[in-house]
């Protein structure tokens, strides 16, 4: 994947770290507590599929059906909440929705 798919990717990942982050302040507000992390741990041990084919990379199908149901589910939960929350998970809704009709189903989007 390469040029404008690449940079649309990239642009979504970019959207989807800043939807992660807002939530995580709601989390902290709400509770006084630090929001559970979501980072990445690597480890070197052999796992027991060693020597088994990585899986590729998510396509841009894969992309579009996980935004979908980011979609979903931001929009039936602010269905369910008012205020501040309900905004924050509408507009991520919205967000996601405009990621996958728009952005990567356009010319030079990641298809």
């Amino acid at each position: 994947m390469r040029g404008r798919a690449a940079a649309t990717l990239t642009d979504i990942a970019g959207l989807r770290t800043a939807h992660a982050e807002a939530l995580s302040d709601e989390i902290v507000r709400l509770t006084g507590q630090a929001a559970p992390s979501t980072g990445v741990t690597v480890t070197t041990s052999a796992s027991p599929a060693a020597g088994a084919p990585e899986p590729p990379p998510p396509n841009a199908d894969d992309v579009v059906g996980a935004l979908r149901a980011s979609a979903d589910s931001a929009s039936h939960s602010a269905a369910a909440l008012s205020g501040y929350r309900a905004g924050l998970l509408a507009s991520i809704a919205a967000a996601c929705t405009a990621a996958y009709t728009v952005a990567l189903a356009s010319p030079g989007g990641a298809q």
